[in-house]
């Protein structure tokens, strides 16, 4: 190389090493640690946040609270007609009992039960309180019933429509002692027993009409 070129050769030399340091690395060196990258989120954080959501249009929040009270009022009306029909179950619970409570009071009283105890001892018992006949004047008696009814309260003659135990002629003659004289066994003897004590004075004089005729 000519030697007035040397000076500009190593001139440039200087430049392009110096030039090489600030813009690269030297070959072989470390690269620079490099940053870490920022997370990515898309998210927006307006509409994620719940105070920051956009309102509800006035009519849906309308439509919302109607519902509200709609459900409201039926939860209201299903539980008052709950407690009405709770209370309307107690109401003829109670009474029931009560005429229960009244039923076996009147049984104690009368000392037997219309619809349970044998017809027989219930016209025992009234013969004996009522008209002071004893044992002599229900035998009477018991043939008359016997050959009527048989002691039935529903025996019904075919032919002539008698009814009920004493075979009451018309049957309705009954009602005079009692609404109940069709099914009633103690309404029936109550009427019966008049009748006999009212027409022949006495249970065996009435079955001794009957002998002679047939019927009482």
């Amino acid at each position: 190389m000519p030697s007035f070129l040397r000076p500009v050769a190593g001139m440039a030399a200087a430049l392009t090493l110096a030039s090489g340091m600030a813009i690269g690395a030297p070959h072989g060196a470390a690269p620079a640690a490099a940053l870490p990258a920022a997370p990515f989120d898309d998210r927006d954080d307006q509409i994620s946040r719940d105070d920051s959501r956009p309102a509800m249009h006035p009519k849906v929040v309308r439509a919302l609270d109607q519902r509200r009270a709609g459900m409201t009022r039926a939860s209201v009306d299903i539980a008052m007609r709950e407690r009405v029909q709770r209370v309307s179950e107690f109401v003829k619970q109670r009474e029931k009992a009560e005429r229960a409570l009244r039923y076996a009071e009147q049984v104690e009283a009368l000392g037997y039960d219309p619809f349970t105890t044998d017809p027989r001892d219930i016209a025992k018992k009234m013969m004996l309180d009522e008209y002071e006949w004893g044992e002599d004047e229900f035998a009477c008696y018991d043939k008359i019933i016997t050959q009527e009814s048989n002691w039935k309260w529903d025996a019904e003659n075919p032919s002539s429509g008698a009814y009920g135990i004493p075979q009451s002629l018309p049957a309705n003659k009954m009602a005079t002692a009692g609404d109940d004289w069709k099914i009633n066994p103690a309404t029936q003897l109550t009427w019966g027993l008049k009748y006999v004590e009212q027409r022949y004075g006495t249970p065996c004089q009435a079955w001794e009409f009957k002998r002679g005729h047939g019927w009482y």
